[in-house]
């Protein structure tokens, strides 16, 4: 089953930090590659996301093809498979078949081996933000300089959705604005330092996890 892109989002992310692992020489060696093995890590290193998550979208989709059969084979008289008489009403199958297949049949399972781990609720767009103003600073830019490349980052990607939904509802009236003001980085001049300091930290964090094979876990700066 497809995810939308809600859904995939947060793997867009995991993708885009672990490229950045593999590109950068202070986590290159510490990707542990057994466990990204089905990722093909050497693809990861120089696709863009849309183009690799074509192949790969089966790592993060639960399968579950279990469902109830009725076969047509043998069976016992008045019965269907699975042993069910059919002199049993909807609502007696239903009190019935959970004590006469306890113990019987598998605990449910989960065949997700690639799953989000995080204790919070998961805000996609600061984990952009985090990773952005890591890798500005990798390129020696200053923290302020840092700043304004990632708010100017921001502030074209929600252009870009405004526009997108723009033309999807064929009227834009406040879209924009609402879209440009509900980012959460506010300009405080005095704090830009402070907080692209702690977004860096941020973005250290989840990549120490990522090369672990944990998406996005803890990344406190405290």
């Amino acid at each position: 089953m497809r995810l939308s892109n809600k859904e995939i989002q947060p793997y867009r992310i995991w993708f885009e930090y672990l490229q950045t692992a593999l590109n950068d020489k202070n986590f290159t060696n510490k990707v542990n590659k057994n466990y990204y093995k089905d990722w093909h890590l050497n693809l990861v290193k120089k696709l863009k996301f849309n183009q690799w998550i074509k192949t790969h979208e089966h790592l993060f989709s639960q399968s579950d093809n279990s469902q109830i059969k009725v076969y047509d084979g043998k069976r016992t008289p008045n019965t269907l498979l699975v042993e069910i008489p059919v002199s049993f009403n909807v609502q007696k199958i239903q009190r019935d078949i959970g004590k006469a297949v306890k113990g019987k049949v598998a605990k449910a399972q989960t065949h997700q081996r690639f799953k989000i781990q995080t204790n919070r609720p998961l805000q996609t767009a600061p984990l952009d933000y985090f990773r952005w103003a890591y890798e500005y600073k990798q390129s020696g830019l200053k923290l302020e300089q840092i700043w304004d490349k990632v708010n100017q980052k921001q502030i074209d990607r929600q252009k870009k959705v405004a526009k997108r939904v723009e033309k999807f509802l064929k009227t834009g009236k406040g879209i924009r604005k609402r879209a440009l003001s509900s980012g959460g980085f506010e300009k405080v001049d005095k704090n830009k330092a402070v907080l692209i300091s702690r977004n860096i930290k941020k973005a250290n964090n989840i990549l120490t996890n990522v090369c672990k094979g944990v998406f996005p876990g803890e990344y406190s700066d405290h």
